[in-house]
């Protein structure tokens, strides 16, 4: 009977630790409940309230800590105790399981064996009660065993359920992600055909007001000079785009105005596209075109280039438009948000000059 129960204590702890304490508990209050316990002799009952459970959740919490090796063996003296009054009164068979508790939990507690021996001088249990002890402790650890396979299945089917939830809500993100990325690319695809028809149209009507035939002025004594069709205004001169440059001028109110460290513009600092990320998304956001104001069109040049490179990462489809004006602003360089315009601002001044 001895050898059985120095065979099973790692199995019966095994499977007796999942169905302990659950809840997480403070270490120390574990270590002040078992002891509270031995010294009320609540050794393994009452169910919910016994030593043996306490030490179990604290050995399922902290395997490494032997810490609670002393508190195990004052559990076991405390049984072999009960043992050995149990033999005194003749009551061997209560002398025997209190035995057998200590061998399944604590093997090495001090006076152990001698009690089992002094049970074992008196006490020869019938070979068909020691094999129905046998089979009755068997039975039970066939359940134990059952039952925690029956946990895991059931652990193990919660993570497959949540790993394919977790998997279908990032498929729909990636869905709606894609489905944005189409609709604005459609919505800036119709706008461009939009701007490319009124063009077309613009055009077609300036082509055709130059090419209809002038009526003839009615007999008269003094000389008309003959109408002189407007000229179509191509590529601008150098210098005439320099004194157009000059007389540009935000005619809008911004929608949203960035200062930019002048530094980092002075330096070519390329950290600054950390600096551009947000006012690119908000360009993209708005469909806005932009006024940059630095101290000279050096500035103006290298800090336009980060922007187009920081809009291509943000929308590869988006086309900037963009304005220089000349000076600072409160003494920082400024990019300012404006409604969308399918010129610069240069262009628009050229315009409005002719």
């Amino acid at each position: 009977m001895k050898k059985l129960y120095l065979i099973l204590p790692v199995v019966f702890a095994a499977f007796y630790a999942q169905f302990a304490v659950a809840a997480k508990q403070d270490l120390n209050q574990l270590k002040a409940g078992i002891k509270a316990d031995i010294e009320a002799t609540r050794l393994s009952s009452p169910a919910g309230n016994n030593a043996l459970e306490k030490i179990d959740a604290y050995r399922a919490q902290a395997p490494f800590d032997f810490t609670i090796v002393p508190l195990v063996y004052d559990w076991g003296r405390a049984y072999v105790a009960l043992a050995n009054n149990a033999i005194a009164a003749k009551n061997y068979s209560q002398a025997e399981s209190y035995l057998n508790n200590v061998w399944a939990v604590a093997a090495l507690t001090p006076g152990l064996e001698a009690a089992q021996e002094k049970l074992d001088s008196v006490y020869k249990p019938s070979e068909a009660a020691s094999q129905a002890a046998n089979q009755q402790e068997i039975e039970r650890q066939k359940q134990l065993a059952e039952a925690a396979a029956k946990e895991r299945a059931r652990a193990e089917a919660d993570r497959k359920k949540r790993i394919e939830a977790e998997k279908q809500q990032a498929e729909l993100a990636k869905k709606k992600a894609a489905e944005d990325s189409a609709r604005r690319q459609e919505e800036e695809r119709q706008r461009r055909l939009a701007a490319e028809k009124e063009s077309a149209a613009k055009a077609q009507a300036a082509k055709a007001a130059a090419s209809a035939p002038v009526k003839p002025a009615a007999a008269s004594s003094v000389a008309v000079t003959p109408p002189v069709a407007a000229p179509v205004v191509a590529a601008v001169t150098n210098q005439a785009a320099a004194a157009l440059w000059n007389e540009t001028e935000e005619n809008s109110e911004p929608i949203a105005s960035y200062p930019i460290a002048a530094e980092q513009i002075r330096q070519r600092d390329r950290g600054i596209a950390e600096t551009l990320q947000p006012i690119c998304q908000a360009i993209v956001d708005n469909d806005a075109s932009v006024v940059v104001h630095t101290e000279n069109k050096s500035d103006y040049r290298w800090l336009t280039v980060r922007l187009t490179l920081c809009l291509r990462q943000t929308d590869s489809n988006f086309r900037l438009r963009h304005s220089y004006q000349e000076g600072l602003v409160e003494g920082k360089p400024v990019i300012n948000l404006h409604p969308s315009r399918e010129v610069s601002l240069l262009r628009q001044t050229a315009d409005e000059n002719d």
